[in-house]
């Protein structure tokens, strides 16, 4: 179904989607003159969702509609900056930010270089989601609106995927409009196909994003009408051809009894029948061998009733006579887990003086290993320690390697990552079209280690198939890719799901996906872990 390429309907928000204290820290950098201190952050997860193997990535086509085209201070956003107060120690109202600070936000453009994974790309533990460069305070701008949609959307996706992966190839249906907690539905129902749903109830996100919408009627048109097969045989009537009918308001069995009854009738087709309460694999199989004997074999059963992941698997397991499965509240409101948690922080400051062109330059010499060492005045890696190991970040500015088996020339899983240092000589072969079409192949072995424990390695050796899941999405402020929509994300996450092997997708205990630190990398790491503590 093609759809106007509506993204943005998600998006339109100015520069004040952020939290306020992303607004109190730039005005205390730009007093004190830091503000445009080049840095770089990360976007990304600490532990996967749903205890699950893994994390479809999703939002990412949202926020670049929003930083392309409603990034701005617009004038109730100037009048809110001036108009805000906080009570001194006295008492006495003082403004809150200069004007000075203001005027540049309302003179200020986006100038960050963005890179992140392209939507429906799968992500795991500390990868950077995005990385974000540019201007100290764009950068904390940005970060409530990346955090806000990415931990939705791929909240919603990743779902999805779970419950697509235990129906088994069967369609799912988001019917959960009535209990989103959001208005209009449109998050849940986008992260939702991203994910690998087939299609809506809601028609907004059908308006919208093109998502095919499904539905035929309630029990309120039977319960409209005397009794239950006047209904039935007005509807079809009506609507020959959209004939799913739901036959549990009085008695389900009965129900199904009627519908076969008014088809017979009129001589039209009974597409299928709509389980929505009781015992459904009890009354999917008797459902079936009414239809069946009828002759009515291509009807299908569709069920309903609160269904989430486990009760579809348990429905699978008792041989239910299932086809589609309509998944509303569960879905809608992710029960299972209601937030993510991905986190956005500072990996790296960069000399104030430097500018744009000449980090670039520099990176590009290290890169191709005609600068071996970076000056220490070039950049300061920093991290953030913690009581809670998982909290502890990376240090640095940092990219994925993933390394993709092939077989007769096609992938056929995956096989690993790597976290590595942007700032180091490439470890990869230079490459005309990265990707999983055309990977890259290492130029050198590869020593990735694993964060929590030195002891557990592998080693990549040079050749390997690689990819890197980053893909630079703004280049100081212009955006340099194409746009997307969410069933080009929707192919994506069915692609790479397909390549991510079954004991990582388990519902229970799946097998973990292994995750290293480039060697070096993690050698840093602890010793910058070591030196602060001491310095404790």
């Amino acid at each position: 179904m093609s759809a106007p390429h509506y993204e943005e309907k998600l998006a339109q928000h100015s520069a004040a989607w952020r939290d306020r204290y992303a607004m109190t820290m730039v005005q205390a950098l730009h007093t004190n003159g830091k503000h445009d201190l080049p840095v770089t952050f990360h976007a990304y997860i600490r532990t996967n969702p749903f205890k699950g193997g893994y994390l479809v990535t999703g939002g990412q086509n949202i926020i670049r509609e929003w930083l392309e085209k409603h990034w701005k201070f617009d004038d109730r956003d100037i009048e809110i900056l001036k108009e805000a107060m906080v009570p001194d120690v006295n008492g006495q109202m003082q403004r809150l930010f200069t004007d000075e600070c203001i005027e540049m936000c309302r003179t200020g453009k986006m100038e960050l270089t963005i890179d992140a994974m392209p939507e429906g790309e799968l992500a795991f533990p500390d990868e950077p989601i995005y990385r974000v460069h540019g201007p100290l305070w764009q950068c904390l701008l940005v970060e409530a609106a990346i955090l806000n949609t990415m931990n939705s959307q791929s909240l919603f996706a990743t779902l999805a995927s779970r419950m697509t992966d235990v129906a088994a190839g069967q369609p799912i249906l988001e019917f959960g409009l009535r209990r989103a907690q959001c208005i209009g539905g449109l998050e849940a129902t986008r992260g939702a196909y991203l994910g690998g749903v087939t299609g809506t109830s809601n028609d907004l996100a059908n308006k919208y994003y093109g998502i095919p919408a499904a539905g035929t009627f309630a029990h309120a048109l039977v319960m409209t009408y005397e009794d239950e097969l006047t209904a039935f045989r007005e509807y079809i009537g009506a609507m020959p051809h959209n004939g799913i009918f739901l036959v549990d308001t009085y008695d389900t069995v009965e129900g199904v009894k009627k519908a076969i009854k008014v088809c017979k009738e009129t001589g039209l087709g009974l597409k299928g029948i709509r389980l929505d309460s009781g015992d459904l694999a009890y009354l999917s199989k008797e459902a079936r061998k009414l239809l069946d004997g009828a002759g009515f074999p291509k009807a299908v059963i569709v069920a309903s009733n609160d269904l989430d992941e486990e009760t579809i698997a348990s429905l699978k397991t008792q041989g239910a006579a299932i086809d589609i499965w309509g998944v509303g509240t569960s879905l809608a409101t992710s029960r299972a887990q209601p937030a993510l948690g991905g986190v956005y922080k500072l990996g790296a400051v960069f000399k104030g003086s430097l500018t744009q062109a000449e980090i670039d330059a520099t990176r590009t010499l290290v890169r191709e290993g005609k600068m071996p060492h970076i000056n220490p005045d070039f950049v300061r890696n920093v991290i953030k320690l913690s009581e809670q190991v998982e909290k502890t970040t990376i240090p640095g500015e940092l990219d994925v390697l993933r390394y993709v088996r092939y077989e007769n020339g096609r992938p056929v899983r995956f096989d690993g990552d790597t976290i590595i240092s942007s700032l180091v000589r490439d470890p990869v072969k230079a490459g005309a079209n990265p990707g999983l079409a055309h990977p890259d192949v290492l130029a050198r072995d590869i020593v990735s280690v694993r964060k929590e424990d030195e002891t557990l390695r592998k080693v990549f050796r040079a050749n390997a198939h690689v990819y890197r899941p980053l893909v630079r999405m703004f280049d100081q402020g212009r955006f340099v890719g194409t746009p997307e929509t969410v069933h080009e994300g929707r192919a994506r996450a069915q692609q790479s799901l397909a390549l991510l092997e079954q004991s990582h997708r388990r519902l229970k205990n799946p097998h973990r996906y292994v995750v290293g630190l480039e060697e070096n990398l993690y050698r840093e790491r602890q010793q910058m872990i070591a030196r602060l503590r001491q310095s404790i």
